[in-house]
């Protein structure tokens, strides 16, 4: 019972303090409006008498071009939380996302042998592993002449098989151990058809582990499949992955990002200076210290973060990108106010 009320107490500050930060940004609002319409009031009680030159058509041309305009002091923005960032113009980068698997074989494999007959007399290293080029594998006594050889690496890598122990008879037709090259494996990936289009081979791609999501590794696509598969609508790819300190393993479970680089240049910023009104795509652009303007744009991709965008923006416009939704919510009263005025 004490928690609950400890809970209720807490939840009736923090409704309380919400109510009275919006009522203090709906005054302020209110009060600009007020002030507005008594500017307005009063070029409306001009001595028209006296004034005879005085065109109505003019106030009607004023309004027009005030349309898609809104003031706002910088008390109204400081609560409102306004805020605005310059925009970049950047290739559009689009993802694909696909699913695949390390593949269980090691493109670069090196058998190694002994060149004389005769038996181990010494191991030096062990299953699994990691060695490098040069390094003692094993020393050998040759049968005639009873001459001690040593095996060494010919290639740096971790040694994924091993047939001899000391004691035993090596000739130079079995093998004495194999070294793979774990530094770039080979992975394949399923393609759906729909984006086939977008893949090509040399392009480059992001591998991520299902052990660890965090961690990115680069990739080149080295095969594409002549084949979809009837069942899937999928194509399978194949891609060389680069990895250095040896975190993935063979038949790891793996997710890949494929970069899509579009031709043309788009601007880009944050989702949520995107607005909608009437059907149509807006951001408000500061033009000046308590000014705003509508720019209508096209959306040409979106997701929860960012939008890629073109139309009436340039580059270096100072685009509102916290707060927009208080811009729209004073746009929609203007332009009500303009058609009830007409």
């Amino acid at each position: 019972m004490k928690n609950f009320k400890g809970i209720f107490l807490v939840f009736f500050t923090v409704s309380v303090f919400a109510l009275i930060s919006l009522y203090g940004l709906r005054n302020v609002l209110a009060s600009e409006n007020h002030q507005h319409k008594e500017v307005h009031g009063d070029h409306k009680h001009h001595d028209h008498g006296e004034d005879y030159g005085h065109d109505h058509d003019d106030d009607h041309s004023e309004d027009s071009h005030d349309q898609g305009v809104i003031k706002l002091s910088e008390e109204s923005q400081q609560l409102g939380n306004i805020k605005v960032i310059s925009i970049e113009s950047e290739p559009l980068i689009q993802k694909i996302l696909v699913n695949g698997r390390i593949a269980q074989d090691v493109e670069n494999v090196k058998h190694v042998h002994s060149t004389k007959s005769g038996n181990v007399t010494e191991a030096f290293i062990s299953l699994g592993q990691s060695i490098k080029a040069g390094m003692r594998l094993c020393s050998i006594a040759v049968q005639t002449g009873g001459e001690i050889i040593e095996i060494k690496a010919p290639i740096s890598g971790t040694i994924i098989a091993e047939f001899i122990k000391k004691g035993d008879h090596v000739d130079g037709t079995n093998a004495l151990y194999t070294i793979a090259d774990m530094t770039r494996l080979s992975a394949n990936f399923d393609v759906y058809e729909k984006d086939l289009a977008h893949i090509q081979l040399g392009q480059k791609m992001k591998v991520f582990p299902i052990t660890y999501p965090d961690r990115s590794f680069s990739a080149d696509i080295v095969f594409i499949s002549p084949r979809v598969d009837e069942s899937t609508f999928t194509t399978r790819i194949k891609a060389f992955v680069d990895n250095p300190i040896q975190l993935l393993k063979l038949g790891m479970s793996v997710r890949g990002e494929i970069e899509v680089v579009e031709d043309s240049s788009y601007l880009t910023l944050p989702s949520d200076a995107v607005q909608n009104v009437e059907g149509k795509s807006i951001v408000f652009v500061k033009t000046d210290k308590e000014t705003f303007e509508k720019r209508v744009v096209d959306i040409k991709s979106k997701t929860s973060k960012e939008a890629a965008i073109s139309g009436e923006l340039k580059k270096g416009d100072s685009v509102v990108v916290s707060g927009a939704f208080i811009l729209k919510s004073k746009l929609l009263e203007s332009e009500m106010e303009h058609a009830h005025d007409h």
